[in-house]
This record gives structure tokens, C-alpha cells and sequence, in this order.
């Protein structure tokens, strides 16, 4: 975020704190009763992407952040089958949290009230074909069906980029694949009866269909050119979070960055928390080394220049509306936050986290 954003953040912060009148500020020092700001982070369980939310969690990394500054963690669990991590921003049951950030940008654009703070990691998305398929790259992909988990999810928005730079038509006017949405659990099946041509899917269940059923990989946004420099799953806040405490939002990304460098530096002992937690099944060896596999380099200057390229591409394609102020979509959809170092590297050795503060290209 540009300073004069900054500013203006932390102008309406002040200004509500102001409109509040002397009468109930002194009320409520005359009383001995002060309430204690509380942030809401979203958690989910059985991902291994969501690895730093897990950490900082259990690390109590969010409460450290946190309480410097006066403030505690709540955590609010999304559930699959329940409200979805859009629905639960809307209905202002969230204030802060993690996911993939291409799943958000149509919802943000339609008035979704969040904004991006930091990139967390890459390369959590693949995309297989049957062993015995004629499909060996997303040039090949005219004409075909691809099992994805949501029709708006990244691996969805991720594909379509991919295919526009191969001449593959993925518009209303031009549509030359058809996507069709599954249940991240049925989605190698599909693929193994035959139901689809190709799947798009997100670490652990990815790897997991791949070894079961001998699938190929044709893509891998962890490995391709195009996706090897941008992040699929950042940190957000809302906006009601920016405009009412700044400071809790700057703690929050502090927290998860530091968690995605522990994440980066210690895979194992971090496969080995989700599983003792029960918060992700599965063999430590096989998690352990997916998580080592992914790239938890946290860096904010990367996440906003994912950010920007995506959202420039999918208005280009007329996957975002061609009356979007771009410029403007931008620089509200992705901020920088006093307070926050572009990222952060653990140092196992010592066990201290080193800000990094120079933006990486």
C-alpha cells in the first residue's frame, strides 16, 4: 500500500477511536473494564497447505504478535460442507486468515471486503492426466473436461492463464475446455473412470491420486515457468479489520510469515505437529516431505506482484469485468502494513526468525 493509503488507514482508525466521546471512554475508565481487542483467524483442517496457519497456532505465534500490542486470537474453523471461507468474511465472522488468493479475486471484485497482505508459499496445485492419456501439456487441453474443486477456485483461475498463453479459448465467447466441479475427495476417481480428461488439484490429495491411480503430471504451478515465482496461498484481512485496528492486522501477517519460515526451515517437525494436533491425517514421512517439496519463503513484495499479474491477465481474458478500474482493484486488493517486513527466514540453528526487508524480484 502506498503511504497516503497508510495514512488514510490509520486516519480512520483514530477517527473512530475519537467518535466514540469522552462520556464512554471515561465510563469505561472509572469502571476498571477495558476490552481487550480480539482478531479471528480462520483454520482449517486436512490441508498440509495450511501448515503456517497450524504453526502459528500451536506455536502461539499469533498470541505473541498479538499481545505485544494488547490484543488476543480467536480461531474460527472452516469446515468443508459448511460456510465457505467467503460467507463466513461476508457474514463478518473473520477477520483475518489464509487461502488461496485466486479463489477470492471475483468475489473481491464483486465486494468481497478483503485485501491481501503477504505471500505465504507456492506450488500447491497440479494437474494430472490418466497414464495411458494422449495429454501431455495444457496445449493439448482444447476439447477436453477438467475435474476441479470449485469452478472459481484457483486451480480453475490458475489453468485458464495457462491456456490463454497456448491459444486455448477459455471465455464466454471463446470457450474451448469445459471445467466441472467436484468434491476434492472424488476428484481422482473421476479422473480414473474417465468422467474427465484431466484434474486440477491441491497438495495433499493431488500427490495422493497421483501415487494411487499411476496418473501424469502435465502441470505443476510449483515447477512451471509461469507459476514457479507466484504464490497460491497468501495472508488477508478485512477490511473492517484495516479500518478498526490497524495494528492487529500488521500483527496477524507478522505471525503467519514467521510461521511460513518455520514451515520452511523445519518441514518435518511441522508434518509432525499437524499429525500429533489432529489437524492433518496421513504418514509423517509422505507429509514431511510434500511440505519440504512446497516453497514457505513468505514474501509480501512477490505476493503483490502474483497478485497483479493475475488480475491484470484474468481482466484481459474477460474473467474480471473489462469495467474494472484495474489500477484501483490493485492497490485495495493487495496493501502494505506498517509494521510488516516484506518476510521473514528462521534460523534452526538459533531459533530466531531475521526480518527481510528488501523487495525480491
Amino acid at each position: 500500500m502506498k503511504k497516503s493509503l497508510i495514512a488514510g488507514v490509520l486516519l480512520v482508525a483514530a477517527a473512530s477511536v475519537l467518535l466514540l466521546g469522552c462520556s464512554k471512554k471515561n465510563n469505561a475508565a472509572a469502571s476498571g473494564n477495558t476490552e481487550q481487542k480480539v482478531v479471528r483467524i480462520n483454520f482449517s483442517t486436512g490441508s498440509l497447505c495450511h501448515a503456517p496457519v497450524h504453526v502459528a497456532m500451536k506455536l502461539g505465534l499469533f498470541e505473541e504478535e498479538l499481545a505485544k500490542i494488547g490484543q488476543k486470537a480467536e480461531y474460527v474453523q472452516v469446515v468443508e460442507g459448511g460456510a465457505t471461507l467467503g460467507e463466513m468474511i461476508a457474514s463478518g465472522k473473520v477477520d483475518a486468515g489464509y487461502g488461496l488468493y485466486a479463489t477470492q479475486l471475483q468475489a473481491m471484485e464483486n465486494g468481497l471486503p478483503i485485501s491481501f497482505t503477504s505471500g505465504i508459499h507456492i506450488g500447491c496445485t497440479k494437474y494430472y492426466v490418466r497414464a495411458d492419456s494422449d495429454i501431455y501439456s495444457a496445449a493439448d487441453l482444447r476439447g477436453k473436461t477438467i475435474g476441479v474443486p470449485g469452478l472459481a477456485d484457483s486451480a480453475v483461475m490458475n489453468l485458464k492463464r495457462k491456456l490463454v498463453d497456448v491459444g486455448i479459448g477459455v471465455t464466454a465467447d471463446n470457450n474451448e475446455v469445459e471445467f466441472i466441479a467436484y468434491a476434492s475427495s472424488d476428484l481422482a476417481i473421476a479422473l480414473n473412470n474417465g468422467a474427465v480428461d484431466v484434474i486440477g488439484a491441491h497438495d495433499p490429495v493431488a500427490t495422493k491420486g497421483e501415487l494411487a491411480y499411476g496418473f501424469r503430471k502435465i502441470l505443476d504451478t510449483g515447477t512451471d515457468e509461469k507459476f514457479v515465482k507466484e504464490y497460491c496461498c497468501q495472508q488477508f484481512v478485512t477490511h473492517k479489520l484495516l479500518r478498526e485496528n490497524p495494528e492487529g492486522a500488521a500483527a496477524v501477517t507478522r505471525a503467519l510469515q514467521k510461521a511460513a519460515a518455520y514451515v520452511e526451515a523445519e518441514p518435518r517437525a511441522v508434518a509432525q505437529l499437524q499429525i500429533e494436533n489432529d489437524l492433518v491425517a496421513g504418514d509423517l514421512d509422505f507429509n514431511a516431505a510434500l511440505l519440504e517439496e512446497l516453497n514457505y519463503q513468505p514474501s509480501r513484495s512477490l505476493g503483490k506482484k502474483t497478485f497483479d499479474a493475475a488480475a491484470r491477465q484474468l481482466q484481459a481474458v474477460g474473467i474480471l469485468k473489462a469495467e474494472t478500474d484495474i489500477e484501483k482493484f490493485i492497490e485495495q486488493g493487495y496493501i502494505e502494513l506498517f509494521g510488516v517486513p516484506d518476510g521473514y527466514i528462521y534460523d534452526s540453528a538459533t531459533k530466531t526468525y531475521k526480518e527481510i526487508n528488501g523487495n525480491r524480484g
